[in-house]
């Protein structure tokens, strides 16, 4: 111990105040304390004036005292303050030393200074939290803050950006929802999803978002508008893509069909009065990969108390602990399991949607997942 590189001091723990009984050569160099000045002293004194400084030396003395206690062996992380009045962080490493017997009267204490490491975490956090800050301003363009009322119509939106395996949340999504009434009382409804996670991810999805919503004031037709679009944001998706469905709802009381582009998104299913519900609409082409891509236009007629679901991969994708994809079919038969149940509102088919995907994920971590439900109440 008198040779080693690191600082080295015994305690007699069977002593009133425990006081130090040996250091070496090298406590001296880290501490500035000559063994003079420390044999016959509780450590404590290297503590002494940096809880005024605002330093947390409490916690931490607790775990001391309590593997001390214990005669437990460990490692705690502490603020001491050398002979000079400087401070750094010491990472105390205690064992002890048991008799033949397993009494305990000595304790070894090595000290590194870890300094430099606990202020280049310091500086890793600090910047992941300014990140998660980002992350969440990023987020919260990505949706509008309420949706408008729309007679005629119930709208159900779940928004859920993905998780870790402890359940914490994971990078900013890329996935967007919004809805827009135009002059004409015609209004459009959009869900998307751009490929990747992370601040960069959600800066071009709160673009593109704003783009397809300046886009459908100006453009007649879903399918013309999400064309446009993707002309507009091929350079800026760089090495990106993007998904989105767009539904143009009727204005008119005697229209009962809605219009229906996809580009590259999961096809949304109709939820009928009766009979089995279906998946509908023509994938058209990814937006970013090209600049005219090819993309169809849909008729659907919606009767009054039928469903139209959209939804991003997250739901379809949505993996079990086996790493087995919930997939098309566990969707159709959450959504048939609702029948004869008498009528049903957009939340209820939004949540049984959420429940049988949690049910599926069980503690597993989850991708970005948003749903729209549109249910047509009136004509």
């Amino acid at each position: 111990m008198r040779a080693a590189e690191q600082a080295v001091c015994v305690a007699d723990v069977s002593l009133p105040n425990e006081p130090v009984v040996w250091v070496n050569d090298a406590f001296t160099r880290t501490t500035g304390f000559p063994a003079v000045e420390t044999v016959g002293r509780n450590c404590r004194f290297l503590q002494d004036g940096l809880d005024d400084l605002g330093y947390d030396t409490r916690g931490p003395a607790a775990q001391i005292r309590s593997l001390v206690e214990r005669r437990a062996g460990g490692t705690v992380l502490i603020p001491n303050r050398r002979r000079d009045g400087s401070v750094f962080c010491n990472e105390l490493s205690l064992s002890p030393l048991p008799d033949d017997d397993g009494s305990v009267r000595y304790y070894v204490a090595v000290q590194q200074d870890v300094t430099a490491r606990v202020q280049a975490q310091a500086a890793r956090d600090a910047v992941q939290d300014e990140a998660a800050e980002l992350s969440d301003h990023l987020q919260r363009q990505l949706v509008p803050r309420r949706l408008p009322d729309l007679p005629g119509w119930e709208i159900a939106v779940r928004y859920q950006p993905a998780t870790r395996d402890d359940g914490s949340r994971g990078e900013v999504s890329g996935d967007f929802y919004d809805l827009r009434v135009l002059p004409s009382g015609t209004a459009v409804a959009v869900i998307g999803d751009v490929s990747g996670r992370g601040p960069q991810a959600a800066a071009t999805t709160a673009a593109l978002r704003w783009a397809v919503r300046g886009v459908l004031g100006i453009v007649p037709g879903p399918a013309e508008a999400l064309r446009q679009v993707a002309g507009a944001v091929h350079d800026t998706l760089g090495d990106r893509f993007a998904t989105v469905a767009a539904v143009q709802l009727p204005a008119g009381e005697d229209e009962r069909s809605v219009t229906l582009s996809l580009a590259g998104h999961p096809r949304p299913v109709l939820v009928p009065a009766d009979g089995a519900s279906r998946f509908v609409g023509v994938p058209g082409m990814l937006l970013g990969p090209f600049d005219d891509p090819d993309l169809h236009e849909d008729r659907l007629d919606l009767a009054v108390g039928e469903h139209l679901v959209l939804y991003t991969d997250g739901v379809t994708e949505a993996t079990s602990t086996t790493r087995d994809l919930f997939g098309d079919d566990r969707l159709l038969s959450a959504l048939d399991e609702l029948r004869g149940g008498g009528p049903t509102s957009a939340d209820d088919v939004a949540d049984a949607v959420l429940s049988a995907v949690a049910r599926h994920v069980g503690d597993g971590p989850t991708d970005d997942l948003t749903l729209m439900v549109l249910r047509r109440t009136s004509r």
